[in-house]
């Protein structure tokens, strides 16, 4: 051979075949044979060019024979390096394996994934197929962290959409479409589903295809195509079947033909119009199906009831209960189609020869068995109604309900123009309510009606004030009010309108009441009281009016308080609020002041007040006290000083609140003038931890401290 070859055989291999020549067919693992010394390997060199050529074709002969297992070697021949010594023995493994004395072990049962199953095995294989048999071989709880899912595994949608089902609107038989559904992975865990045959009436006109995507993440979605070729002309209501790891799932599948269904937007049309105009008004009928509707335009004998419109109009098209000549003030084309998915509008025309309300029940026919099913006929009902004069007021009866004498009022008069022309109009006042009532301003021109037909408008500012003599005016004009009393005025007040024949006329009605309040004092003498202490008394308030009405004392003088909250309150009529009047004195001397009581209506009531300002007889050296905490049965005592400042001899008693865990003593006791007496505070605590908690938790509302929830154990 060529110089640079190398020869390479391990220990390891000669082993394998010898096990192999020992027990044919026997299965093992061949990395286990032998120990790290029996991948020892023998290489041999090429021989230098100077050797002598015997040698060389020696070794270029064991070289070539080196694969062949019956070619023997003569160790000299090799390197010395090379020959093991006798003491290294490596062809015999370490520790006995498989191969060496046992019988090769049979292994009843296989796989088809390769290699062979244990008993253990094969129970287990066994168990698992009759699990996933019993579930259909998909169905099993979905549990994470816990919580096991039962919504819907997987979403439905359309263009990114989310849909309830899948439908096919209007269809026509013989056609081809083609529909492209996502199906979104909703569940909490991963999950995958399997298409299962549709039933059997409708699974000749769908072909389902999709690519099946194993096991899907929560959030990803696969695609389903849908191709529908339908038959019939009838409408599908199945569901396509799905069986899903988490439970078996059904998509509503909707088929639906092309329909009639026609309703109306107006099914009543209101044309208002003046005597000697001509209004149009639109039938609007919206189409939302596809298939094309002609219909026929039909007029009532009789407006049916409302409560049995239907059973009406059915029996009226049933014994045929049309007018052989419809309304003649009224024009409109009778014939007609409503195109699909569009909105037809149909022109009403009213002419009127004479003033008054008349209703035209008109019927749009539609043939029958257009579209099953198929929408009822429509019915519209016109309601014409004539008005003699173009200028009117928007309100028949201005009720300013209850007002007070002496105040402001204020109210808006909309005054409306029918027609075509703008027209003047001018608010006469009666004479009744001269000096009281006044239109602002006294004369103006409304505008005639604009292009949508609705009327003119302009707004007349009336404002009223009225006063005791409005009731002797307008005497004539007097009725019972809500109170049982003559005390309501109802005066009309007329428009007048000088393009106009017939003047306009509205009522103004209004109830009248005096805003008076009766209190129960209006001077107050709070006579000699200590400069450190306060005295009350209390005030009576009555509304004597028939509104209601707020109160309160916006300013009060210093050391004067008035309860509850500054006696703001609101009075109902006839209502009477007591209030509570302090005086508290900051100085030695005589007060002579005045509280104003405001009302709502900015009336206000004076009460003068008087007091006077005294030194307190007896001083203490302290007004507070504060105690360290004290366990329940120890004691905490302060000490306090009384001093007798005036020029007499004085008395006094000392009292504590019950269950408090106070002490005074003396309790009683007189002092001489100038004379200075001890008083020791002792404070002895009578409950426990577990009354104080109680009693803190009653006192702030159940809220606690964390040192009261510790109770000593």
């Amino acid at each position: 051979g060529s110089r640079g070859r190398w020869w390479r055989m391990t220990q390891k291999d000669r082993l394998i075949e010898k096990v192999l020549s020992k027990n044919p067919g026997a299965s093992f693992n061949s990395s286990l044979v032998g120990s790290r010394t029996l991948n020892d390997t023998a290489s041999f060199q090429l021989p230098a060019a100077d050797e002598p050529r015997e040698r060389v074709e020696r070794l270029n002969s064991m070289i070539d024979t080196a694969d062949m297992p019956n070619v023997e070697v003569d160790a000299s021949d090799l390197p010395a390096a090379t020959i093991p010594k006798k003491a290294e023995v490596h062809a015999v493994p370490e520790f006995t394996g498989i191969w060496d004395d046992a019988k090769p072990v049979a292994v009843t049962g296989g796989s088809k994934w390769g290699g062979n199953l244990s008993n253990l095995e094969q129970k287990y294989l066994a168990d698992a197929m009759s699990r996933k048999k019993a579930g259909h071989g998909w169905i099993e709880p979905q549990v994470v962290w816990g919580r096991t899912f039962t919504g819907t595994a997987f979403v439905p949608s359309e263009k990114a959409r989310d849909v309830t089902a899948i439908e096919f609107k209007d269809f026509e038989p013989g056609k081809v479409y083609k529909r492209k559904v996502t199906l979104t992975n909703a569940s909490n865990s991963f999950n995958t589903f399997k298409l299962l045959a549709l039933p059997d009436v409708v699974k000749d006109f769908f072909d389902i295809s999709y690519t099946h995507p194993g096991a899907l993440a929560p959030g990803l979605t696969c695609d389903l195509k849908i191709k529908f070729e339908p038959k019939i002309n009838e409408d599908i209501e199945e569901y396509i079947p799905l069986l899903c790891q988490t439970g078996p799932q059904n998509i509503t599948l909707r088929c639906l033909t092309k329909k009639v269904s026609v309703e109306t937007r107006t099914p009543e049309v209101e044309l208002d119009v003046i005597m000697g105009e001509a209004l149009t008004r639109q039938i609007v009928l919206v189409h939302s199906g596809a298939l094309d509707a002609p219909f026929t335009i039909r007029q009532l004998r009789a407006v049916p009831n409302q409560e049995t419109l239907l059973d009406d109009i059915r029996e009226a098209v049933k014994n045929d209960a049309f007018m052989e000549f419809p309304e003649p003030t009224i024009s409109y084309e009778p014939d007609g189609i409503a195109r699909g998915y569009s909105t037809t509008k149909i022109d009403v025309t009213l002419t009127p020869v004479s003033p008054g309300i008349t209703e035209v029940p008109l019927l749009l026919v539609f043939p029958k068995h257009l579209s099953k099913p198929q929408s009822s006929d429509v019915y519209i009902l016109l309601r014409c109604c004539v008005h003699a004069v173009p200028v009117f007021v928007e309100e028949d009866v201005t009720d300013l309900r209850c007002c007070n004498f002496a105040q402001l009022y204020s109210q808006v008069i909309a005054v409306r123009n029918r027609g075509k022309v703008a027209l003047k109009a001018r608010p006469m006042v009666p004479a009744c309510l001269q000096g009281f009532v006044k239109f602002t301003p006294d004369m103006a021109y409304v505008q005639a009606r604009d292009r949508d037909g609705l009327a003119g408008r302009f707004e007349f500012q009336m404002k009223m004030e009225p006063d005791a003599k409005m009731l002797e005016r307008c005497a004539d004009f007097l009725v019972e009010g809500s109170s049982g009393e003559l005390d309501t005025v109802e005066v009309p007040i007329r428009v007048g309108v000088p393009d106009q024949t017939l003047p306009v006329v509205f009522t103004l009605r209004v109830q009248l009441t005096q805003p008076d309040l009766i209190l129960d004092k209006t001077t107050i003498d709070f006579g000699p009281c200590p400069i450190s202490d306060a005295i009350s008394f209390p005030l009576g308030v009555t509304n004597s009016s028939a509104l209601p009405t707020r109160i309160g004392f916006l300013q009060v003088p210093r050391g004067v308080s008035i309860s509850p909250q500054m006696g703001i309150c609101s009075l109902l009529p006839g209502e009477r609020r007591e209030l509570s009047v302090s005086f508290s004195p900051y100085a030695t001397n005589d007060f002579k002041f005045k509280l104003q009581l405001t009302t709502s209506a900015n009336t206000k009531y004076p009460i003068s007040c008087l007091g006077t300002g005294i030194s307190p007889p007896l001083e203490f050296s302290c007004s507070s006290l504060v105690f360290r905490a004290c366990a329940p049965g120890d004691r905490v005592s302060h000490n306090i000083f009384c001093t007798n400042v005036s020029k007499e001899p004085r008395s006094f008693q000392l009292l504590v609140a019950r269950q408090s865990g106070l002490k005074v003593s003396p309790v009683v006791a007189t002092l001489q003038p100038g004379q200075t007496t001890r008083v020791q505070v002792d404070f002895c605590p009578v409950h426990g931890p577990p009354d104080l908690q109680t009693m803190a938790q009653r006192k702030t509302n159940g809220r606690t401290s964390s040192v009261l929830s510790k109770t000593p154990g």
